[in-house]
C-alpha cells in the first residue's frame, strides 16, 4: 500500500469516527460537555468496539427480514432433512451464484441438524455482521482509538456505549399510554398492565431509556416519537409464570409475564431492562 493510500484510509478513519469518540469521551465528562451521535448504531457494531462476539441474537435487530426468514424459521422447526449445511451462498444482483463460502473449516461438508443449529446460527452471524464488516470495523476502531482508548471502551457493554454516544429520548407516560398497542391479552392480564404503567411512572429518565432500548433495540425514539414507531410499542403477556420480562426487538414487543405481586413484578422489569436478555427475545 502506498504511502498516500495509507495516508487517505487514516484519514477516513479519524474522521468517520470522530464524532462518536468526540462524544463517547465528552460523555465520560460529565453531561455539561456532552453531544450525541446523530445516527443510529446496529448492535452487533457497537459489540465489536468493545469486543465482544457476535452472536445469531443480533439478527432480530440488525436484519429483522432475515431473523424473520430463516433464523426464526430454523430456530422454531425441525431442520433435520432439510440438507443444510455449514455454509453460505452468495450472489449477484441478477440472482447468480457467486461463490459459497464456508461458515466454519470444511462448512459445506457440515449438514445443520436439530442438535447443532444454534452452533450454525452463530457462525451465519459471525459471518455476516463480523466477518464481512471486519474492515470497516478496525477502520472505526483505529480512528475511536486515538479518541478513546481500549480500556475506556472495555467497562462498557453494547447498551451502555448507545447510551452514552446517541443519548436518550425523554418521553412521558402519557405519550406511551396514547401510541402502543396491548395484544393476546386476556382479563387476567389487566393487572399485569396496571402494575406496567405505575413501574413506568416511576421511572428515571435513564431507566424509561433503557426500557425503551431493550424493546425496540434503539434508546432514541424517531422524529414524531411514539406515534411514528414502527412497528409500535407492543405489550403481549408472557407464557411463563415470575420470569425475566423479555423482548422482541423487530416487533418492538415487550412479554410480561405475571408475578405474585407488584414488588415482585417491579423487581423482574428492572433487572430485565438494566441487564437481563439485552433486548432480545430467548427462544
Amino acid at each position: 500500500m502506498s504511502h498516500l493510500s495509507r495516508q487517505v484510509e487514516h484519514n477516513t478513519a479519524t474522521t468517520t469516527t470522530s464524532q462518536p469518540g468526540k462524544c463517547l469521551y465528552e460523555s465520560s465528562l460529565g453531561s455539561a460537555y456532552r453531544q450525541m451521535v446523530k445516527a443510529k448504531l446496529s448492535r452487533s457494531f457497537l459489540a465489536q468496539l468493545i469486543g465482544l462476539r457476535v452472536s445469531y441474537k443480533y439478527f432480530e435487530q440488525d436484519d429483522p427480514e432475515l431473523y424473520l426468514r430463516k433464523v426464526k424459521f430454523i430456530l422454531e422447526n425441525d431442520v433435520d432433512g432439510m440438507e443444510l449445511t455449514f455454509s453460505e451462498e452468495e450472489y449477484d444482483p441478477m440472482g447468480k451464484l457467486i461463490k459459497t463460502v464456508d461458515l466454519v473449516p470444511d462448512g459445506s461438508k457440515i449438514i445443520v441438524t436439530n442438535e447443532n443449529k444454534r452452533e450454525y446460527l452463530n457462525a451465519l452471524a459471525q459471518y455476516r455482521l463480523a466477518t464481512k464488516a471486519k474492515p470497516q470495523v478496525d477502520a472505526f476502531l483505529k480512528g475511536l482509538n486515538e479518541v478513546v482508548p481500549d480500556e475506556l471502551l472495555s467497562i462498557f457493554d453494547e447498551n451502555e456505549l448507545e447510551l452514552l454516544m446517541c443519548g436518550t429520548s425523554e418521553y412521558s407516560v402519557t405519550e406511551l399510554r396514547e401510541h402502543h398497542v396491548v395484544s393476546g391479552a386476556t382479563g387476567d392480564f389487566r393487572k399485569v398492565l396496571d402494575w406496567f404503567w405505575t413501574a413506568v411512572a416511576n421511572m428515571t429518565e435513564e431507566e424509561k431509556a433503557r426500557l425503551l432500548q431493550f424493546t425496540t433495540g434503539c434508546s432514541q425514539l424517531p422524529p414524531g416519537g411514539f406515534r411514528e414507531l414502527s412497528p409500535l410499542f407492543q405489550i403481549t403477556p408472557a407464557p411463563t409464570f415470575g420470569n425475566l420480562p423479555t423482548a422482541h426487538t423487530c416487533f418492538s414487543q415487550l412479554c410480561l409475564p405475571d408475578y405474585e405481586n407488584y414488588e415482585s413484578f417491579e423487581k423482574a422489569l428492572r433487572i430485565a431492562i438494566n441487564e437481563g436478555s439485552e433486548g432480545f427475545g430467548l427462544i
